[in-house]
C-alpha cells in the first residue's frame, strides 16, 4: 500500500506539470532515473555531513540540535540531492526533449525521487497504525509526503529550467536554497520551535506554491536554441 500511495503521489505531480509530456517515453525515464538517485544521494548524504561534523569537532546530532549547523546539514543535503536530480534529468531530457520540456523532466526527476523518499516515510506510517504505536492517524504523514515530493518535484523542474535557459548557476542555487530552507522545517520541529501541525502545514503550503511556479515554467513556450 505505501508504494502504491508513493507511486501515485510521484506520478500524479509528474503528470500535472508535464502535461501531455507523459506520453513521451523518456519522461518516465526521467521519473525512474529519479527515483534510482535517491538511494545513491542517500549513501553520499551522511559520510559527507559525517565528514564535515568531524572537521569542526562536532557529532551528528549537532545537525538536529542547532539551528545553525542544522541549516549547513540541510544545505549540504540539498546540494547533494539537487545535483543528482539535475542529471537525471539532463540524461532523460537529452534523449528525447527540447528546452521547452526541460521543467516537466524536472518535474518527473523529482517526484521520482521524491516518491522513493515518500514511501519509506508511509511505511512506517502504516506500520505504526497497524502496531497501535502513537496517534495512528496517517492524514499528517500522508500530508507531509505529497509535500515532500510536490518540493523535489519544484525545485529540479525550477534548476532544469535554468540549465537549458543558460542560467544554470542562479537557478540551481535557487533550487538548493529552497531545498535548504525547506530541509530546515524539520529541524524546526526538532527544536520544538514550530509544532507538528504547523511544520505540516507550512511544508505542504510552501512546496505547492514552488510546484505551480514549476507549472508555469513547464507552460511557457520555448526560446529559439533547442536541447538536443
Amino acid at each position: 500500500m505505501a508504494v502504491a500511495i508513493a507511486l501515485c503521489y510521484g506520478l500524479a505531480v509528474a503528470a500535472v506539470v508535464g502535461r501531455g509530456r507523459v506520453r513521451k517515453p523518456w519522461f518516465l525515464v526521467a521519473f525512474v532515473l529519479g527515483a534510482i538517485a535517491f538511494p545513491i544521494t542517500v549513501l553520499l548524504v551522511n559520510p559527507i555531513q559525517l565528514l564535515v561534523a568531524s572537521a569542526f569537532g562536532w557529532d551528528m546530532e549537532a545537525y538536529s540540535l542547532s539551528v545553525g549547523i542544522g541549516l549547513l546539514g540541510a544545505g549540504i543535503a540539498a546540494a547533494i540531492n539537487e545535483i543528482f536530480k539535475l542529471a537525471a534529468t539532463l540524461l532523460a531530457l537529452s534523449r528525447d526533449g527540447t528546452e521547452v520540456d526541460a521543467a516537466a523532466f524536472g518535474a518527473a526527476a523529482g517526484a521520482g525521487f521524491g516518491a522513493v523518499g515518500a514511501y519509506q516515510v508511509i511505511a512506517l506510517a502504516l506500520m505504526a497504525r497497524a502496531l497501535q504505536i502513537g496517534t495512528g492517524s496517517l492524514a499528517t504523514p500522508l500530508a507531509q509526503q505529497l509535500g515532500f515530493v510536490a518540493a523535489n518535484a519544484a525545485s529540479t523542474a525550477l534548476a532544469a529550467y535554468g540549465a537549458t535557459h543558460r542560467r544554470l548557476g542562479m537557478f540551481l542555487v535557487a533550487a538548493i536554497l529552497y531545498q535548504t530552507l525547506y530541509g530546515m522545517l524539520a529541524v524546526l520541529f526538532a527544536l520544538r520551535v514550530v509544532t507538528l501541525q504547523a511544520w505540516t502545514l507550512l511544508t505542504v503550503a510552501v512546496a505547492l506554491a514552488l510546484l505551480a511556479s514549476a507549472i508555469v515554467l513547464s507552460h511557457r513556450s520555448a526560446s529559439p536554441h533547442a536541447t538536443s
